[in-house]
């Protein structure tokens, strides 16, 4: 697995770590963003609007900061970043052929194995002192916590299901 590319549209700069460079992302939607995900809803590429599975860096992230788990759908990325205004997070992109969480924890895509190979070739261990990753609660179907933690050694946080309830829960 290879790390994401540095020259989507919506990548901002790069972050080095001991891992090597991730792709730094904004909080702040461009125009682009908006009117792709105006076309997505209106089924207009909806199929085509991925991203990148992998690491990105939100903000200017470091070894302490949490570490989000997303979709590879642009839309369920785009949510996420812009309800996280001024954070400095890791954001982990699941490949989920660009279906949303939750229907992709129903359908398998978004799961222990994929969790567990993108920890993996991420090298995550090597970017955050810490061992947990935040969940979307509507991940639960496809996440076994047991069994990452005993295949990763990363320990699973269920989030809460709406991405804007995120600064309270990780202020709490």
């Amino acid at each position: 697995m290879s790390l994401p590319r540095t020259d989507q549209p919506f990548v901002s700069g790069i972050v080095r770590t001991a891992a090597g460079n991730i792709p730094q992302i904004s909080s702040v939607l461009t125009q682009t963003d908006r009117w792709g995900s105006i076309k997505a809803r209106w089924g207009v590429g909806r199929m085509d609007y991925t991203l990148d599975p992998g690491l990105y860096a939100l903000g200017a992230p470091d070894e302490k900061s949490s570490v989000l788990v997303t979709a590879n759908y642009k839309m369920s990325f785009d949510r996420l970043r812009e309800a996280l205004p001024g954070r400095n997070v890791w954001i982990l992109v699941l490949d989920t052929k660009g279906v949303n969480v939750w229907c992709a924890a129903g359908k398998g895509s978004f799961g222990t194995d994929e969790l567990v190979r993108r920890i993996e070739s991420s090298r995550l261990d090597k970017i955050v002192s810490h061992r947990e990753v935040i969940l979307p609660q509507l991940a639960g179907p496809g996440i076994a916590a047991h069994q990452l933690r005993k295949r990763s050694g990363f320990s699973a946080v269920y989030g809460p299901i709406r991405a804007e309830d995120l600064p309270a829960f990780m202020d709490a």
